[in-house]
């Protein structure tokens, strides 16, 4: 990780969607996927995302990817702001920006050999020679592990694994700066996890990429990324290097997904925060700070107030009051 060479900015992003219309088509509820979402990604870093099902992570993840279009903020990308970006200043744009989908199987179309579907950004792109685009692609896959003899099978032919090797050969084949991992190995064997954790790492330092790494998994996390944001109902919790928030982590949530990880050793628990109650739903979030309805520590002034996300420790932000 370089500096504070910021690539990527988030700010105040926020993506609503309509949940009940009136019978005029007027919008009566919403759900809150992602509120008002502030923060850095820097270059050549590894920021992870993680928190429970349903807490807005790979929305925020595609709202920055514009695949969703936001409900409002500002996405500064290379001091460019994506949002005011036309149909087709976006699309040159996706030349850098990429993601790796959370199920190969499915994002991957079945009637397509694995040199057309690694070729295919090239082919839209309208990038080199049909012998160039070959060429390239047996690059890509030698870089992330695939054999020429593999070229002109399909899909249906290869593992899980190998599978996701070919959506990450797809998606880097542009040379694109910024990857969106949406928990690209949560559908894995616990075997392939390592390889396919240990192929991002690797190509992430040959080809300078800079990743945001969506996962619930908190030991994934923690092995892939140098910073990890801590997502709860569509707000970032706390924000840290792995190792302060692994070590000392100041919110409540976050300390109860820590202590729900399991220890490989028979009847030893973790010491901790223990999460009561189901996660409030999105579209009638609670006032003030959105925990404290699952927080034992809890006072007046969390149900009242909304806590800011504030700096505590130098790069260590937490959006708690009594942080």
């Amino acid at each position: 990780m370089t500096g504070n060479d910021v690539l990527l900015s988030v700010q105040d992003l926020t993506k609503n969607y309509v949940s009940k219309k009136s019978f005029f088509g007027k919008p009566l509820s919403y759900v809150h996927a992602v509120d008002d979402v502030s923060l850095d990604i820097y270059r050549g870093e590894t920021l992870g995302v993680v928190g429970e099902s349903g807490c807005g992570k790979s929305t925020l993840g595609r709202s920055i990817l514009r695949l969703i279009e936001p409900t409002s903020g500002k996405i500064i990308y290379n001091g460019t702001d994506l949002r005011t970006l036309d149909k087709e200043q976006m699309r040159q744009m996706r030349r850098k920006l990429q993601l790796i989908f959370q199920d190969p199987y499915a994002s991957l179309n079945p009637r397509m050999t694995v040199l057309d579907l690694i070729k295919a950004p090239l082919d839209v792109f309208n990038i080199g020679t049909q012998e160039e685009r070959v060429e390239r692609v047996l690059e890509m896959m030698s870089l992330v592990g695939l054999t020429e003899e593999q070229m002109n099978r399909y899909p249906h032919e290869f593992s899980g694994g190998q599978r996701q090797r070919i959506v990450i050969a797809r998606a880097i084949i542009l040379g694109p700066e910024f990857v969106v991992c949406d928990e690209p190995v949560s559908a894995l064997d616990v075997s392939v996890r390592a390889q396919v954790l240990n192929l991002l790492k690797e190509l992430q330092e040959k080809r300078s990429l800079t990743y945001m790494f969506i996962s619930h998994d908190l030991s994934v996390v923690k092995y892939i990324s140098d910073r990890i944001a801590v997502m709860y109902l569509g707000r970032v919790a706390e924000l840290a290097t792995k190792d302060e928030l692994y070590d000392s982590p100041l919110h409540p949530y976050t300390k109860a997904l820590l202590a729900a990880i399991p220890i490989p050793e028979v009847g030893r628990k973790r010491e901790g925060v223990q999460l009561e109650g189901d996660v409030p739903s999105p579209i009638n979030p609670p006032s003030g700070c959105y925990f404290h309805t699952r927080c034992p520590y809890a006072k007046d002034i969390c149900s009242k107030e909304k806590p800011e996300l504030r700096e505590v420790h130098p790069g260590h932000w937490c959006a708690c009051h009594f942080a």
